[in-house]
């Protein structure tokens, strides 16, 4: 094969001969099985003038194109086929379709060139319904809302499914965190309130503080923190609670879930308050069936009982709360709202199986000396 055959573009190939030689840079690849194709290595490549072609390798060039190609590098490939590029969902807009085949030649290129292809379709255009639906889009927006995973029946087997909501980040918005003054060269932040869910296991319990707190029972507001004023007590006396919301004096009082979470993700930790409402959800229980009955403060807090203790390993799907109470100096607390519960004795689970509190007509509210 001549060194000096020269390069044609993808617009340019035809599929009347297999002697092209073409420059492209690997953008995208993935594997599939299929009941008519089997089990296929699916790649995307792109030439220096932006356009995009599928190709397809066979299970039997799959370990020889892995250990040729690499991501994101520039390639010379040598001899392939071409056919029509057809049916739904198509990942290029391209006429032909590549294939890998015995005699293919890849070797790499000299040519740098770190743009990453993307074509973004604009929100308007997906909205009015110009673009054409049998072929693929990119598009980059910003995740506002996103629900549980859901498991749903396609051509007869489960599948995985998830749907979010994406605002268009080229409009400017009040959703960043963080701005930069570029005159005083220093970090002006504005903190947001932000809903967000996160799916994570719980790595430990914060015995920093104790896992629950004395509530009024007949608060309408069922988080909020009660400051004791009960003094020396006789062994038959009710100690007596200031609330802080009904601002009064009060005995009928019972003990509330608010649990300090540590939880991981494959990316990082971050820590949870939990209170009473979704306490209840994942332990499994009241506080008061917990509680031993006693309105001392805890001497040893690392001493938890055995059902929060059991927590640690299991998986959540939280929806948390981010706002500018919960922050300072660059930490942060954030507080859960509702949450899917894995099935029951699951470990590891990321889906959830009881019905999440986003409908609870009232939340679970702090005093603002516990923040």
């Amino acid at each position: 094969m001549s060194t000096n055959k020269s390069v044609s573009l993808l617009k340019t190939i035809k599929p009347y001969r297999q002697g092209w030689r073409i420059q492209v840079k690997l953008v995208h690849s993935w594997r599939q099985k299929t009941n008519y194709g089997g089990d296929t290595l699916e790649l995307i490549f792109a030439d220096e003038s932006g356009d995009k072609i599928h190709c397809t390798c066979k299970r039997t060039y799959i370990q020889r194109t892995q250990r040729d190609l690499c991501f994101g590098e520039w390639h010379m490939i040598d001899i392939f086929l071409l056919s029509n590029a057809t049916g739904q969902y198509r990942t290029t807009n391209h006429t032909y379709k590549m294939s890998i085949i015995e005699d293919t030649k890849i070797s790499k290129s000299s040519l740098v060139c770190d743009d990453k292809f993307f074509s973004f379709a604009g929100f308007e255009e997906i909205g009015n319904g110009t673009l054409k639906t049998h072929f693929l889009i990119d598009v980059i927006g910003q995740v506002t809302s996103l629900r549980d995973i859901q498991t749903v029946q396609v051509s007869g087997k489960d599948k995985k499914k998830v749907e979010f909501r994406l605002l268009d980040s080229r409009p400017n918005n009040e959703l960043a965190l963080a701005l930069i003054d570029p005159k005083k060269d220093k970090h002006v932040t504005r903190y947001r309130e932000e809903d967000c869910k996160i799916i994570c296991s719980i790595e430990s319990i914060d015995t920093d503080w104790s896992w629950f707190y004395q509530g009024h029972d007949s608060c309408k507001k069922c988080a909020i923190l009660i400051k004791s004023k009960s003094g020396n007590l006789a062994s038959n006396e009710k100690p007596v609670f200031w609330c802080t919301s009904c601002r009064t004096n009060v005995t009928s009082v019972s003990p509330k879930f608010k649990l300090h979470l540590v939880v991981k993700d494959d990316t990082s930790t971050c820590k949870l308050m939990i209170l009473d409402t979704i306490g209840r959800v994942i332990v499994g229980c009241e506080a008061e069936e917990l509680w031993d009955g006693s309105y001392d403060e805890i001497e040893d807090p690392d001493v938890l009982p055995q059902p929060i203790k059991d927590l640690v390993g299991l998986s959540f799907c939280f929806g948390v709360t981010l706002g500018s109470e919960n922050v300072s100096d660059g930490s942060s607390i954030m507080s859960c709202g509702e949450v899917s519960a894995p099935e029951k004795n699951s470990r590891s689970s990321e889906e959830g199986s009881s019905t999440p509190f986003s409908k609870r007509k009232e939340k679970d509210q702090l005093d603002q000396t516990s923040t």
